[in-house]
């Protein structure tokens, strides 16, 4: 739906605006910044997931280290640290412009669920 989309840009424009980069792809081998995506383009209202995407280089080292390691692995501790906090920067960003954001830790653990903000009832 154009809702969705319309939304979508919004959020996106509001992250540009502040000097963060989207990333535009699906593979996140390729780039790196905020990856939007729609939640479910036939629920209303709109809502995104989105989900910041370290370099590829640290992608690349966390699916390749051994899964024995993943806890002790330095560099695979400075991605966990990269996201999270960016997740915190990204959030502030988005609720300073009005929206709802929160980490997700439901279907979507670590991603940050987005939906604008309810009208208020004397509007």
């Amino acid at each position: 739906m154009i809702e969705h989309q319309i939304f979508a840009e919004k959020v996106k424009s509001t992250l540009t605006r502040a000097g963060l980069p989207i990333a535009g792809t699906f593979d996140s081998s390729l780039t790196s910044g905020v990856y939007v995506e729609i939640a479910d383009d036939q629920r209303l209202p709109p809502e995104l997931y989105l989900k910041w995407r370290v370099n590829p280089v640290l992608t690349h080292h966390f699916v390749q280290v051994d899964i024995a390691r993943l806890t002790s692995d330095p560099v695979v501790a400075e991605l966990k640290n990269a996201q999270r906090t960016m997740n915190t920067a990204i959030i502030s960003i988005l609720e300073f412009a009005g929206y709802v954001a929160r980490v997700n830790q439901d279907l979507r653990p670590g991603e940050i669920h987005v939906v604008e903000p309810a009208p208020s009832p004397g509007l």
